[in-house]
């Protein structure tokens, strides 16, 4: 009995995988040449938004060279056009299809929540949008839905134009911000390994210039000390380049934190947060404890930074200021 369940359930795996890779042939293999992917690597499927009949790069070439002509599927009764082919990116059509539909919807219903300063109404105008989606996903009611995306389109031109440049100019800005950012960060890598490299060129020039010095009448505690401070006025360009470029950085994380904060609506559950501080924060300040612990390499690799211990210390200092415990308890009980 052991022995036939075995043989059963070889046969089924076998069938399975059989089955599996048929459906994957079928994937990857044109349905109007049947051309395979097998033997042809480079073979790449669009798709036609009016359809989404899927066929290879070779076949949208030969059909539609002359203009204009029917989808070569049986039953589509659809025109097609060889510039509106496109690339196919997801395997599954209807995903293809929905994220397309999204795209062209979200060209036209462009609002966002600083057009209506009202949640309730923004909330409102999204499950609009997101039922016009839905129709048009679903094939329901299409001709009533794109009317609709007609009329809207129409009536909104100006309005709809403004959104799109916006949110292109805002694209731009971030990337060339992330660019900024990312020129920042190799330039920050560079400058520490040349100062790592030039602090052990040094180092090693102030050892040999010791024991040359050593070997006379001079007083070593004076001697050493006189090295140092050549060695540290050397190397105080590079720390200065480096310095520049760390508060380059800081103050653009600061500015995506202070926005991203301005943009999150208020809950308890994260905290009360003060926007506005009673105090400004100072470019140096005398530390020697905390001094030196910039200093240590295991300290910045974990992220450490002085400007937001001082930040903090400052923020418990101030952050009592016009509170009045025993009037706040007065009205409580009241």
């Amino acid at each position: 009995m052991a022995i036939e369940l075995g043989v059963y359930d070889t046969r089924n795996t076998w069938a399975l995988k059989t089955n599996i890779s048929t459906e994957e042939r079928q994937q990857d293999m044109c349905p109007i040449c049947k051309t395979d992917r097998y033997l042809s690597p480079d073979m790449k499927f669009l798709v036609n938004p009016e359809c989404y009949h899927k066929m290879c790069e070779s076949c949208v070439d030969r059909i539609f060279a002359l203009g204009p002509a029917p989808c070569p599927y049986p039953g589509c009764d659809k025109t097609l056009r060889k510039n509106k082919f496109k690339t196919q990116i997801f395997d599954d059509i209807t995903v293809e299809r929905e994220v397309d539909i999204r795209k062209r919807v979200s060209q036209i219903f462009n609002k966002t929540y600083e057009d209506f300063n009202d949640l309730d109404k923004y909330n409102e105008y999204l499950e609009e949008v997101e039922t016009i989606i839905f129709n048009l996903v679903n094939k329901i009611d299409v001709e009533e839905t794109e009317a609709k995306l007609s009329v809207y389109e129409e009536s909104n031109k100006s309005k709809i134009l403004e959104n799109n440049n916006s949110r292109e100019k805002e694209y731009e800005d971030f990337k060339k911000q992330e660019e900024l950012e990312k020129e920042l960060r190799l330039k920050k890598i560079m400058l520490e390994k040349q100062i790592e490299q030039e602090e052990k060129e040094m180092n090693e020039a102030a050892r040999r210039e010791i024991l040359n010095k050593l070997s006379g009448s001079q007083d070593p505690t004076q001697m050493i000390s006189q090295v140092k401070k050549s060695m540290l006025k050397k190397s105080s360009a590079r720390r200065k380049q480096l310095d520049e470029i760390m508060k380059s950085l800081n103050s653009k994380q600061s500015g995506n934190e202070q926005q991203d904060t301005n943009s999150v609506p208020f809950t308890p559950f994260n905290g009360d947060r003060v926007l506005a501080k009673d105090f400004s924060i100072s470019q140096e300040y005398y530390d020697p404890f905390i001094d030196e612990l910039q200093k240590k390499k295991d300290y910045i690799a974990a992220g450490f930074k002085a400007e937001q211990v001082y930040e903090r210390v400052l923020s418990e200092a101030f952050i009592g200021l016009g509170c009045f415990i025993e009037e706040e308890k007065a009205s409580a009980v009241a």
